[in-house]
């Protein structure tokens, strides 16, 4: 065989390469199925169907559905803070960056993620092991969230708690928002409220250094009188 035929020869897979790649087509699948049927609707003989593979092969993978759908919305989860971290890099230069960190949880309820998240949200009501599992992972994406705003922001000590308490409410707001999403699909009346969300946002953070700032000038014209 000459150099060049053997240069064409692909490398053969190994086990955990195959592995790989059967996790990742279940869990894109069992993503799909989320979005486009619902929680009920997902069902592992329509997630094999869709991956294109045995029963068996799930199995091996997530001996149950709630491990299944548990996996796949973390693996949503990772793509979307990869995604998110890189609309946030690099940080604007001077202002805007409060700005910047809204935009990233603005789209972090705009995706797939949140849609397939949400079928989850629904069916942990009333279901005491997922609820317990989903509540661990939400904790976490919402700390991955935190952390790319966190970077963007980069509060200091004395203004951190002021910042993290405007990043959560406007979690709790977005959501709210992404939620009318379902009914009605036109952005342009959440996007112009959003717009509103984000000055009053800014201008609370702002007055709240301000206040700070004048403090210890305050405090120090005391002493000298």
């Amino acid at each position: 065989m000459s150099d060049a035929s053997s240069n064409n020869v692909r490398p053969a897979r190994t086990q955990a390469m195959r592995r790989t790649e059967t996790r990742a087509r279940l869990l894109d699948a069992t993503i799909e199925c989320l979005i486009e049927l619902g929680y009920a609707g997902t069902t592992t003989p329509i997630v094999c169907e869709r991956a294109g593979l045995s029963r068996g092969a799930l199995l091996h993978h997530f001996p149950t559905k709630t491990e299944l759908v548990l996996a796949a919305i973390a693996h949503l989860a990772a793509q979307t803070g990869a995604r998110l971290t890189r609309m946030s890099s690099p940080p604007p230069p001077g202002g805007g960056r409060i700005e910047q960190s809204l935009e990233v949880i603005w789209h972090s309820f705009t995706g797939p993620l949140f849609y397939a998240s949400l079928e989850l949200w629904v069916a942990a009501r009333t279901d005491r092991e997922l609820h317990a599992r989903l509540y661990e992972l939400e904790r976490s994406l919402r700390k991955a969230i935190g952390q790319v705003c966190d970077n963007l922001i980069q509060p200091s000590p004395e203004h951190r708690r002021e910042y993290q308490d405007q990043i959560e409410l406007t979690l709790h707001v977005l959501r709210g928002m992404a939620l009318q999403r379902i009914l009605r699909r036109d952005d342009s009346e959440r996007r112009r409220l959003f717009e509103l969300w984000k000055r009053t946002v800014v201008a609370a953070l702002r007055e709240h250094e301000h206040e700070h700032e004048r403090a210890p000038s305050s405090g120090r014209n005391e002493v000298t009188r």
